[in-house]
């Protein structure tokens, strides 16, 4: 079974790049400290504006981190040669993904009792996994296309069967639960600007705290998915002798 040493690197990248903008997001905010001004309005304005860029800028780069682990894994995946037996239960049920959607909104009742009959079958399926690799087109399975919140996490952890948990350090789901607020917020023009900031929890060194956690979160993160991917946890005889 392959290392996935070239996927690993990917993912070391990508979040190298989320650290390294976090890092120069927070340097930006201790320019904007050290910026000279008598004009108390014009300070506040930049202040402001600084936090709403970090808030944003923070949660985009860990929504790319997500999303590439995720779509890096199936696309490697794909290419294995696997068959759906081989995955694990959970995995299975992402590799029909299009199956499951089709039952949403799908009347004619042949095909419907078809459809779930197959899903019910998959543990014997001798079909070649095609786990769903989405670019562009719509939100990547399992994300939904929404700002993330600790609930996406706490599904994919669900559903890959990753190592750990997700937030061994409670601040962490909390300081992700904060960004994804504000960033909805900010991104959408839920309130004027100076309100968003004026209230309690989102001054210049609270933003710089939950910027903070969401790196330590995105180093475990990666952690996880590493070890989940050299220890080949998304095969079914790894769940069958782990749980022996």
């Amino acid at each position: 079974m392959a290392t996935h040493e070239s996927l690993v690197v990917d993912l070391r990248a990508q979040v190298d790049r989320l650290l390294s903008r976090v890092d120069r997001l927070q340097l930006m905010f201790a320019h904007g400290r050290n910026t000279r001004s008598d004009d108390e309005p014009q300070k506040d304005f930049v202040s402001r504006e600084l936090r709403a860029g970090a808030v944003v800028g923070t949660m985009a780069e860990l929504e790319a981190l997500t999303t590439s682990a995720i779509q890096l894994t199936h696309e490697d995946l794909n290419s294995h040669g696997l068959v759906l037996r081989d995955l694990t239960p959970s995995i299975r049920q992402l590799a029909v993904h299009d199956t499951f959607e089709s039952l949403r909104s799908l009347n004619d009742h042949s095909k419907l009792w078809e459809k779930r009959l197959y899903a019910t079958t998959l543990e014997s399926c001798a079909q070649s996994v095609a786990l769903p690799v989405v670019i562009r087109s719509g939100p990547q399975p399992p994300l939904d296309g929404r700002t993330l919140t600790p609930k996406h996490f706490y599904r994919l952890w669900q559903i890959y069967n990753l190592p750990a948990t997700p937030f061994p350090v409670l601040a962490w789901e909390g300081s992700l639960q904060k960004l994804a607020l504000l960033r909805n917020d900010v991104a959408h023009g839920n309130l004027p600007i100076d309100e968003i900031f004026s209230q309690p929890g989102r001054s210049l060194a609270s933003i710089q705290g939950y910027m903070n956690d969401i790196g330590l979160f995105a180093i475990n993160f990666t952690d996880a998915w590493e070890q989940y991917l050299t220890s080949h946890g998304y095969l079914a005889s790894h769940t069958q002798t782990g749980s022996s």
